[in-house]
């Protein structure tokens, strides 16, 4: 009976210390959970932050210099739309009236330093670069569209 009950204290010794034991590896599981492992073993240094803002700064001005380009790219098509619309303007001056063609003539000449504006914001916009370029292209974007409103004006004008 001693035996009984001394092998029955060992038994519950043994499986307190297994309990015990069980719960202290779970404790241990819990408080390092991969995404905390992962934190703790990275070694962020000031040298990866540099790094870091350096290779993200160069993309910021890769993708700035892309949309510039694709920017302009669309102004110069623009531009060159615009030529030949005065081109054909000027062939239709030929067919009409003297008092037309000089009603004609002066539109025609305010749609060129039109264009010329826009050219020059254009030039300057090639130019520009971080937030010079957007203030740049917002007054591109009114000049073009002041353009193409007196080109509308003087073709209803023409038109009737």
């Amino acid at each position: 009976m001693k035996r009984l009950g001394l092998s029955a204290i060992i038994a519950v010794l043994a499986l307190g210390f297994i309990m015990t034991a069980c719960s202290e590896q779970k404790q241990t599981a819990e408080k390092t959970t991969p995404a905390r492992a992962k934190v703790e073993n990275l070694a962020t240094t000031p040298e990866d932050i540099k790094k870091e803002a350096g290779d993200l700064a160069r993309t910021t001005m890769a993708y700035t210099e892309e949309q510039k380009a694709l920017y302009q790219e669309k102004i110069q098509e623009k531009m060159e739309q615009y030529s030949k619309k005065l081109a054909e303007l000027e062939a239709k001056l030929a067919m009409m009236s003297e008092e037309a063609k000089a009603d004609l003539a002066a539109e025609m000449d305010k749609l060129s330093r039109k264009k010329a504006e826009v050219a020059v914001k254009v030039d300057e916009l090639q130019a520009a670069s971080g937030e010079a370029y957007a203030d740049l292209k917002e007054g591109t974007d009114r000049a073009m569209a002041e353009m193409e409103k007196a080109y509308d004006q003087a073709m209803n004008r023409f038109r009737k």
